[in-house]
């Protein structure tokens, strides 16, 4: 391999490496939502939950959005490189915040019949959905190290997370299948879609999207099933529709343990993640993004042993092992040689300009 070959093979590694790291620290901030959620939700219903998360997370980054926009005007004015128009990148943003809603959506709604464990079992097939789209829409091969991986990484999500084998399938079952679905076609959609437009324009009507979706879910009266399960929020929504949206807000009592949950789920957990997602996501494939993203889990259980002191048993601790070396394994053995080269020539191109 020559000096040139070397170099190009290096950038590319070191790129496919911080792409990976990036993705993982997703999969960590995903991880602290179970600790946040669970706090935040004793005291306020679900789809009202996700609805001021990524509200409050679309007005957080409001200012940066306007001031990305205005730096990529003046980037297009001065003969840089043009972006495709404002309204077609805010369409594709609200297209991926659609598709975002409809997996938190069912995941939540598949909660009120089937159990958490079970739920976050069947969410991880995710992985299993991905791989096929990948394929389909995008015309890439998944090479046998991946399968490997997946492998290991669901046979370990069954031991962390409880067998689904206790009991028949249920209606909250197959509504968490449909999660999973629109999970998988997430990450895809976001793989097309970052290479087309805007970074800023994706992540931020993703995000309003998302939160428009859930008010207006909350709004029509979706939290009204969660009620009769939690009487602490009862008193949140009035009955009828599901309540005045804005009425149900200065109802409620804010306290710090709240408005903290509310913080991370809307910054970390949902700017955070999403950025992450759009700006590096694309540097890798959706089949090896699927894959880091089920160290979701383990982070998970890590914040759960740190802040409300609960311990993984034997079978849960096996589980987290095999997704580490699930996701281990793929990484190892996933670089292609015809990557390198590619790499390579791509590096003697631009030193040739």
């Amino acid at each position: 391999m020559t000096e040139d070959q070397d170099k190009g093979q290096l950038i590319f590694v070191s790129r496919a490496l911080r792409a990976d790291l990036m993705l993982l620290l997703c999969a960590l901030f995903w991880g602290g939502t179970f600790v946040a959620i669970e706090l935040a939700v004793k005291q306020m219903p679900p789809y009202l939950l996700v609805a001021l998360r990524f509200l409050g997370a679309a007005a957080v980054f409001l200012p940066f959005y306007i001031v990305l926009k205005v730096l990529e005007s003046r980037q297009s004015r001065t003969g840089g490189a043009g972006s495709r128009s404002w309204w077609k990148g805010m369409l594709a943003g609200l297209f991926l915040g659609l598709i975002s809603f409809a997996g938190y959506g069912l995941q939540t709604q598949g909660l009120v019949y089937t159990t958490p464990a079970r739920s976050a079992f069947i969410t991880q097939l995710l992985v299993l959905f991905t791989f096929p789209m990948q394929i389909f829409f995008l015309r890439r091969k998944v090479i046998a190290s991946a399968y490997a991986g997946l492998t290991l990484v669901l046979l370990g999500a069954y031991f962390l997370l409880g067998s689904p084998a206790g009991g028949a399938w249920n209606t909250g079952d197959w509504l968490t299948i449909g999660c999973a679905f629109s999970f998988a076609l997430l990450i895809v959609m976001l793989d097309v879609l970052a290479r087309r437009f805007s970074v800023a324009d994706l992540t931020f009507y993703q995000i309003l999207g998302t939160g428009l979706m859930a008010a207006l879910a909350s709004r029509l009266g979706l939290d009204n099933a969660y009620l009769s399960a939690s009487p602490n929020t009862a008193s949140l929504l009035s009955e009828g529709n599901g309540g005045d949206f804005l009425q149900s807000l200065m109802q409620m009592h804010w306290q710090s343990q709240l408005l903290l949950s509310l913080l991370y789920l809307a910054i970390p957990a949902t700017i955070g993640t999403v950025l992450i997602q759009v700006r590096f996501q694309k540097e890798t494939s959706p089949a090896r993004a699927s894959l880091l993203y089920a160290m979701e889990p383990v982070f998970a259980g890590i914040f759960a042993f740190l802040i409300l002191g609960q311990f993984l048993g034997w079978a849960e601790s096996l589980g987290a092992l095999l997704i580490v070396l699930g996701v281990i394994v793929s990484e190892a053995f996933s670089t292609k040689k015809q990557n390198d080269q590619k790499a390579a020539n791509q590096f003697k191109s631009a030193q040739k300009r």
